[in-house]
């Protein structure tokens, strides 16, 4: 239950009151809609300590100033809406009190972004405002005609192409619509369904326990975008389990973090950067869970496969099934609490927006969770479920706008097709050279910045450099994504990292090389639906699809055995090099790359295989 005497809970409350009735009745104005969603996540921030250190009296009556000033800008854009629209943008110069309410509205803005984000993304987003006023006076191909001042805060904070544009309006949408959603799954018992129905999957396999950690999250991951939300709740029962079974502290909080990474791959709530990447493509949202269902399950393999593999090579011990919950009974238990993603996928499928399908579903899980007095959502949770909606939402919605400045730039400089130029006369025409400057493009980014904010920054920037070399447009726009979910997981600010090793008692640093590492059987997958799209469904037929996916299936199979140093035993330094350039050959469509990958697994495994017998045998008692 929220504590109610506090402003900072009534404010989340009415926030997600606010968007749940523009859910169910439709938007207003977006000039009044996104002004107002990003004044309550402003406001919410500036109350919203950053740190759990305790503040002083005048340093909260500051924050309480700063949250009233960020709610008096979102109440101006609601007044002076019908002048602020029907002037003609970037035309008729703004008035001088629009003009002062916009600069404070995005300095209230980059202070909370600073606070709640880092300073990464705001050290960028001002950057890249250096930029657009120093155009006349740079080099090269940076060089532009440079932005007036008038025009630049006309552009930013007065239209629908900065500030508030496209995702912005993902975030006051879809992605605040699904972390509310999220909120209700997780209160009302779904997270210990999906671990239970885990255990009893595969906790009796080697390696079971960290298999629970994998699929746990990635079922959650259905379900709820969030990484970090997703790390702390699953993580609290996996990675005691895992260390239980006698993996290391750090492995175990590696793959936690790793695994509820990969969440936002996992339809059909993908990460926030998912919906941002379906408005800026104009495609409806289904058409990305459709595409992002292979590459998303063959991302769970290769982490699964890895720490199957390592809990060979450590010899760990198995769970005693008698120990382990019944699937059935698990299912008896707990299966009302799936209408409401039933629902959801049910809408989704049938063509119906998003919106529609996440406030429907939502509606049904609330009222399916009164069939056991165990999960009921009562009043008490609901209020929980308003507040913590609002508090998850704040972040994210505080970086989609505070990019949007960056989205604006490079939107009235034209510096995105300059450095996509750029970019593809470097590479000097070579796609694969092109996919690897794009990938370190979005890992060095993503360092700093969230997940929404680095796949928007580099698709804007790198992907049409893979569109100009001949990948399809949806593929492009993937690989930028997959690799801007993948920094979040590279030191050091790999953020889920931070939680995990928390929980588990583990070195950070350590906890953090070990994620990148489970995480680079992943890195196989995008490169192979660069160079073939067939992995997302894109101009194949069955046959042809099935192949990559098998191929792609067994690359990933084969550098999670070479990278972890064991297959059907031990692997000596050879087989782990053949392991590792039969996955790199398998990324590569085509029949003589992929019998030869295939061949470079199977010299392994028929060696390995050969060796085992002569083992046995040296063995004491052997014949």
């Amino acid at each position: 239950m929220p504590d109610l005497r506090s402003p900072r809970a009534w404010l989340a409350i009415v926030w997600s009151l606010f968007q749940l009735y523009t859910a169910k009745q439709g938007m207003f104005d977006l000039m009044i809609q996104l002004p107002v969603h990003v004044a309550f996540a402003t406001a919410l921030g500036f109350l919203t300590p950053a740190s759990a250190a305790p503040l002083p009296a005048r340093r909260r009556a500051l924050d309480g100033l700063g949250a009233l000033a960020a709610l008096a800008c979102g109440a101006h854009f609601v007044a002076w809406n019908r002048l602020i629209v029907t002037r003609m943008a970037m035309v008729d110069d703004p008035r001088t009190l629009d003009v002062a309410v916009s600069i404070l509205f995005m300095l209230l803005l980059l202070e909370v972004s600073r606070r709640h984000i880092g300073s990464a993304l705001v050290v960028l987003a001002l950057v890249f405002v250096a930029y657009a006023f120093a155009g006349p006076w740079l080099p090269g191909f940076l060089s532009h005609g440079g932005v007036l001042a008038l025009k630049f805060v006309d552009l930013q904070m007065l239209t629908v192409e900065g500030v508030f544009g496209i995702p912005t309006l993902v975030s006051a949408t879809y992605i605040f619509l699904f972390v509310v959603f999220g909120a209700v799954m997780m209160h009302g018992g779904l997270l210990r369904f999906f671990t239970d129905i885990a255990l009893a999957l595969a906790g009796g396999t080697r390696g079971g326990a960290g298999k629970v950690a994998v699929i746990s999250s990635g079922l959650f991951g259905t379900v709820n975008g969030s990484a970090i939300a997703n790390a702390v709740t699953t993580g609290s029962f996996t990675i005691p389990l895992m260390i239980r079974a006698g993996y290391r502290p750090e492995f175990a909080a590696g793959v936690e973090a790793t695994a509820s990474m990969g969440g936002q791959l996992i339809p059909p709530v993908m990460g926030a950067a998912a919906f941002i990447m379906a408005e800026t493509l104009g495609l409806p949202y289904w058409s990305v869970v459709v595409s992002a269902a292979i590459p998303g399950v063959l991302y769970f393999i290769a982490v699964g496969t890895m720490v199957h593999f390592e809990a060979a090579r450590q010899g760990l011990p198995v769970f005693s099934r008698a120990d382990l919950p019944r699937p059935l009974a698990v299912l008896r238990r707990d299966f009302h609490l799936l209408a409401g993603p039933a629902v959801l996928l049910w809408y989704l499928v049938a063509g119906a927006s998003p919106l529609f399908a996440g406030f429907w579903a939502l509606v049904v899980a609330v009222v399916a969770s009164w069939v056991r007095r165990e999960t009921r959502i009562g009043p008490a949770k609901i209020l929980t479920v308003l507040v913590d909606g609002a508090q998850n939402a704040m972040p994210v919605a505080l970086a989609c706008a505070t990019v949007g400045i960056v989205v604006g730039v490079v939107s009235i400089t034209g510096l995105g097709l300059k450095l996509a130029s750029g970019i593809v006369g470097v590479a000097q025409g070579s796609l694969l050279v092109t996919l690897l400057l794009t990938m370190v493009a979005a890992l060095v980014l993503g360092t700093g910045l969230p997940t929404s904010a680095t796949y928007i920054i580099t698709s804007i920037m790198a992907a049409p450099a893979l569109v100009q070399l001949g990948v399809p447009v949806l593929a492009a726009h993937m690989f930028v994504f997959y690799f801007g979910i993948l920094a979040d997981l590279t030191p050091p600010t790999a953020i889920s990292t931070y939680a995990t090793s928390s929980i588990a008692g583990a070195d950070v640093w350590r906890t953090q090389w070990l994620a990148m590492m489970l995480a680079l059987s992943g890195f196989i997958i995008p490169f192979s639906f660069a160079y073939d799209p067939a992995l997302l469904l894109l101009g194949s037929g069955v046959p042809h699809i099935a192949l990559r996916t098998a191929a792609a299936a067994l690359g990933i199979v084969m550098l999670g055995a070479g990278l972890i140093g064991y297959l059907r035993g031990p692997a000596r330094l050879w087989e782990r090099v053949a392991l590792l350039t039969g996955a790199a050959l398998l990324i590569f469509p085509g029949t003589l790359a992929d019998v030869l990958g295939v061949a470079c697994g199977a010299a392994v495994w028929l060696v390995q295989g050969a060796r085992r017998p002569a083992a046995s045998a040296r063995a004491p008692g052997g014949e």
